[in-house]
């Protein structure tokens, strides 16, 4: 994601239940599925073999903050300023490299291969003349070093968690409150390492926690949505006593378009549909943790 080490972030009206089935059961469906595969004895040394790749591909963790508000508003929404944070894992899955000359120049001409002779042994012969005494020697012949790389790129994608709160009805005569949960999304980020700048594609499942309405009485409404996300994030990086300090910008498309609402006869100005797109400014802090 980002510089070495371096990377960042974020209804339709009630019908009955039965005919709607939360993304998140599906979602967890999904997950007994994969659990019960993984666990099947036959391709166990392939398992092992995908884990083990897996964790050496492990290189960074990452921990971020940002504040960003609706664009645009909703005509059920307002927003003054939403606040999001989360963590994030990053498993290097590629890089590109150049070579650089030893002496920096273009024009350079490759080193020559160098030869090490080497004393192994010395015999005297005794003949008609006299004495004579051989020396045998052993020459070997090393090729170059190899000449220095740079990074130029490195690709990363990035399995995290993250949470958007913030906020709230446009009609003042209701009390909107809850968050927005994001578990997980998945990034996939390139680093121009050179200048340290980043850029990155975002999407994964999202679902409200907490949602609640409280109207001008007190009564209070439950609501429940879940949808998909997708966004872009650009961002630079700089190593500063070791720790890689980031900051982002970010664009996040979040349509809910349906709230399943409890409670009652719904007031007028309740959502029955979430848009929460929006654009963030953050950054935060990554450690690596790779070889």
């Amino acid at each position: 994601m980002r510089q070495r080490p371096a990377t960042p972030d974020s209804i339709c009206r009630p019908h009955p239940t039965a005919a709607r089935r939360p993304l998140h059961r599906d979602a967890r469906a999904l997950a007994v599925t994969a659990l019960a595969l993984v666990t099947l004895p036959a391709p166990a040394d392939a398992q092992f073999g995908v884990f083990d790749a897996l964790a050496r591909r492990f290189s960074d963790v990452s921990f971020f903050g940002s504040a960003g508000g609706l664009l645009p508003e909703s005509d059920e929404l307002r927003s003054g300023t939403t606040t999001s944070f989360g963590v994030e894992v990053l498993f290097e899955i590629g890089s590109i490299e150049r070579t650089l000359s030893a002496s920096g120049r273009q024009d350079a001409e490759p080193p020559a291969d160098s030869v090490v002779i080497r004393w192994t042994r010395m015999e005297v012969i005794r003949n008609a003349d006299g004495v004579d005494t051989v020396y045998t020697y052993e020459v070997e012949r090393r090729p170059p070093p190899s000449p220095p790389t740079e990074t130029v790129w490195i690709f990363e994608l990035g399995v995290g968690y993250g949470q958007l709160a913030g906020f709230d009805a446009r009609d003042r005569s209701l009390d909107l409150k809850g968050s927005i949960r994001s578990l997980p999304f998945l990034s996939l980020y390139g680093s121009y390492e050179p200048i340290g700048v980043y850029g990155g594609l975002r999407s994964g499942f999202m679902t409200t926690e907490g949602l609640q309405v409280f109207d001008s009485e007190g009564t209070v409404f439950s609501g429940d949505a879940d949808s998909f996300l997708a966004g872009v994030v650009l961002g630079y990086s700089i190593e500063v006593l070791g720790i890689n300090i980031f900051a982002e910008g970010a664009y996040t498309v979040r349509d809910f378009p349906s709230v399943e609402w409890k409670g009652g006869t719904l007031p007028a100005g309740i959502p029955r549909e979430m848009s929460l797109s929006g654009w963030n400014l953050g950054g935060g802090i990554q450690f690596s943790v790779g070889d």
